[in-house]
């Protein structure tokens, strides 16, 4: 009793499989997205300290490139997926990045 799968069956094998695959991809993507905003924060941190020990100043369009990506990235990704706390999140950081980008406009003009 040797039974071959029928077309239906290998067709529903290999879209299973592509699906696992996409899930991965998109599970990589996320957190690569998630890994190049970490270590733009952590460059950008150390660039501003810097500026700030050598020059005691500092310059507020680097909080303002910051802030607004991580705002976009995070109220793009919890509007698609309807995530609350992604939402909350990305508003407080858009919210930081207009404080940022006031404060910033303010001390081009002074």
């Amino acid at each position: 009793m040797n039974e071959q799968p029928n077309n239906e069956e290998i067709l529903e094998a290999a879209k299973n499989n592509k699906m696992r695959g996409m899930e991965y991809e998109n599970r990589v993507g996320t957190k690569s997205n998630i890994f190049g905003f970490l270590v733009t924060l952590i460059i950008g941190t150390i660039l501003g300290l810097v500026e700030y020990l050598v020059r005691k100043t500092f310059n507020f369009a680097l909080l303002v490139l910051l802030f607004s990506a991580g705002a976009a990235q995070m109220l793009y990704e919890g509007i698609k997926i309807k995530s609350v706390w992604q939402i909350v999140l990305g508003s407080i950081e858009a919210l930081l990045a207009i404080i940022f980008a006031i404060a910033f406009i303010g001390q081009v003009i002074s």
